[in-house]
């Protein structure tokens, strides 16, 4: 992990899927125009059934912002069920030992 760069992931925009996908139609070299624009060719295939079924639509981005608020409350309410897990526990073990002392 040291001395690696870390890169983001890239975006790619609807028209920039559909012109490759185009390129791809007309060249036929799937490799090597996958390669070209560094992208993976079942990449390529997933975009092509998308926009084969929805058109240009299915090429666009479903990706939604998380609010900012969210995030916090999700990462309290897993840290309460884990509380909330570990006390029901510890309660199911003192039940077992209180049993087993009858």
């Amino acid at each position: 992990m040291y001395g690696r760069t870390v890169t983001e992931r890239r975006r790619w925009k609807a028209e920039e899927k559909l012109a490759i996908i185009k390129e791809l139609k007309d060249n036929g070299r799937i490799v090597e125009t996958c390669r070209k624009h560094s992208i993976d060719p079942r990449m390529y295939y997933r975009w092509k059934e998308s926009y084969d079924s929805f058109g240009l639509d299915g090429l666009k981005s479903n990706h939604r912002r998380m609010e900012p608020g969210r995030s916090k409350i999700m990462k309290e309410n897993e840290k309460l069920k884990r509380l909330l897990a570990e006390k029901e526990l510890e309660n199911a073990l003192l039940s077992d030992a209180l049993k087993k002392r009858r």
